[in-house]
């Protein structure tokens, strides 16, 4: 077993400042691109010795889960250009949010920064970002999972802590977040001692508290670029493929590498063996929730090309891996304690064999000629590119299913091209009422899975999509694009839809002071109390007019109480008794 360190992630330092083009939109660099293309390729060709733009294809295969970064490195071995990071990482800044690094959370918890996830493509950036920490600064909430309340606002991504059981049923199988629409959780602040961390915070947050959020939480979009790279966890098992137009410049710099590096969280074996108790802190408050993460290390797969040779090069081996616990971007050299089949390890990418080459990282490159090369070397990659516009999707329409899910149904139209298919369809979609979808605005947006283009009917006919993981009682904008293999872009389609209320979860004020008492709305005795309200008060007169005195009353108090730990105390005293009770009147009658 690893030795079981305890680390601070405030440790990182700083290295460099990141290339400027990370900041720029795909949008913005298409336009740019596109224009530059036109000039190297039609109004001045054959002119010696110019760098020009290159398109390129990225081919791998990921299991289930997992997160990975793709970026660029020049014959230098200085980072270039980021390539892809999904989402969790890039967008929802799971390497730098507030808690402990070792909590027991998972990525979609919203507390517990994890270092591990990226380390070799975070630390190579030269890039770091204010450290975040709670911005709750009550001494005993510092290393809770769930004592936030007084600090909290509403939650539109992250889900409420869960036990073991709860991550494998719920999560896992059927991966809808069980949180009701008012889950609130801590956004944090800048560390005030100047704690720096390699990892972006989340960028996704539109609505703040004046009394609740810190004025830091505005700022956190302003600092995270990785907007126009962002994209979602891939589903696993299938095939992916990713194309980049890499800019002029980028193009001198080489030959250039080829990175992605892949993580997976606790995948374990038996060099990496980590116990939930004894190598991740446990909330003694709520010490049955939490999932253990630790496993191991990232892997790395790499593979050196020169981007004016038109090619494919690929692997099958990966060529690294990082810091079990992300302390550096130190690359350690393959070895037997990282396994290599099941998914696990260094199989994290599969195998996959495409136009006659076996590996399981690949790039082809369509060289210096571009779009127009051909399969000049007859080695089977082929390539028919061209920069064109594509028609915008037809008769987009919403239908609620139920109070997590939406039903799409849409037309990709036909084109001129009858052997046309698209390459890849994107959804993606933000809450609120008025949004101007512009490409950033796209580019930033929450991503659904993506969808096997295969799957795809014949194109002037409707396809249906359903999007799940979504909150009750929410009015969401979608937006829908296709792009074809060359990187082109339909314009966005939109569409509205609110969703229906969570009625069997939905937690609402009555428990303002059972939940400041007990650190949490969805607490095990939060829970026993509304379930009472419900089955006994409710249905009588005296009860409901019980509970209205106690929604009119209760919120002043359930403030101080959430704010003063001896009260707070106080209250668990008195309430859990009435807890107790209350749970064994609901079971005895059944509810």
């Amino acid at each position: 077993m690893l030795a079981r360190a305890r680390r601070d992630p405030a440790a990182f330092e700083a290295q460099a400042v990141s290339t400027a083009a990370q900041a720029v939109s795909t949008a913005a660099r298409r336009r740019a691109l596109a224009g530059l293309l036109a000039a190297t390729w039609v109004l001045a060709p054959g002119r010696a010795g110019a760098a020009e733009p290159v398109l390129v294809e990225f081919h791998y295969t990921p299991v289930p889960d997992v997160q990975l970064a793709i970026w660029l490195e020049d014959k230098d071995g200085k980072h270039a250009l980021d390539v892809l990071v999904t989402q969790a990482t890039g967008k929802y800044g799971i390497g730098n949010r507030p808690g402990r690094w070792d909590f027991l959370s998972s990525w979609r918890a919203p507390y517990g920064p994890r270092p591990s996830v990226l380390p070799i493509w975070a630390h190579g950036t030269g890039q770091t970002y204010p450290r975040i920490i709670f911005f709750d600064s009550e001494p005993l909430d510092l290393e809770s999972l769930g004592w936030h309340e007084n600090s909290s606002t509403a939650e539109n991504y992250f889900c409420i802590p869960l036990t073991p059981a709860e991550h494998e049923t719920v999560v896992v199988d059927t991966m809808t977040c069980p949180s009701p629409k008012n889950f609130s959780t801590d956004k944090g602040r800048f560390d005030p001692e100047g704690g720096k961390s390699v990892y972006p915070p989340r960028n996704d947050l539109m609505v703040f508290d004046a009394m609740l959020d810190s004025q830091d939480a505005k700022q956190y979009a302003a600092i995270n670029k990785l907007d126009s790279v962002t994209a979602a966890t891939p589903v696993g098992d299938r095939e992916e493929f990713t194309a980049f137009l890499i800019p002029a410049e980028v193009v001198a710099r080489g030959p250039l590498t080829a990175r992605v590096e892949v993580s997976r969280e606790r995948d374990q074996n038996e060099a990496y063996t980590f116990d939930r108790d004894e190598d991740h802190y446990v909330d003694p408050r709520l010490s049955t929730y939490g999932i253990e993460y630790l496993g191991q290390p990232s892997v790395l797969y790499e593979v050196r090309f020169d981007p004016n040779e038109r090619g494919f090069t690929g692997t099958t081996r990966y060529s690294g891996y990082g810091d079990w616990d992300g302390a550096t971007g130190t690359i350690h050299p393959r070895d037997a304690t990282i396994s290599e089949a099941d998914g696990s390890g260094g199989d994290r990418l599969r195998t996959m064999t495409k136009n006659g080459d076996t590996f399981r990282w690949g790039v082809f490159s369509y060289g210096e000629d571009g779009l127009d090369g051909g399969d000049s070397d007859g080695d089977g990659w082929q390539g028919s590119c061209e920069l064109r516009e594509l028609p915008t999707i037809e008769d987009l329409q919403a239908e609620v299913i139920d109070f997590d899910r939406v039903r799409l149904t849409f037309v990709v139209p036909r084109q001129d091209d009858p052997e046309f298919r698209p390459a890849r369809l994107k959804i993606r979609h933000v809450t609120g009422e008025d949004v101007t979808w512009t490409s950033e605005v796209f580019d930033g947006a929450y991503e659904v899975p993506p969808i096997d283009p295969a799957t795809l009917p014949p194109l002037g006919q409707p396809t249906t999509v359903e999007v799940a993981q979504l909150w009750g009682d929410y009015t969401y904008q979608f937006a829908v694009l296709y792009e074809d293999s060359c990187t082109n872009r339909s314009p966005i389609a939109t569409v509205a839809a609110t969703t229906t209320a969570q009625k069997f979860q939905t937690v609402d004020s009555f428990c303002f002071v059972a939940t400041a008492a007990f650190g949490a709305p969805w607490a095990a005795q939060v829970a026993a109390l509304r379930a009472f309200r419900d089955a006994w008060l409710k249905p009588s007169a005296t009860g409901a007019d019980l509970v209205r005195f106690y929604y009119a009353h209760s919120p002043p108090l359930a403030r101080v109480i959430a704010g003063e730990p001896l009260l707070r105390g106080l209250a668990r005293v008195v309430l859990q008794p009435v807890a107790d009770a209350a749970r064994l009147a609901t079971a005895a009658s059944g509810t």
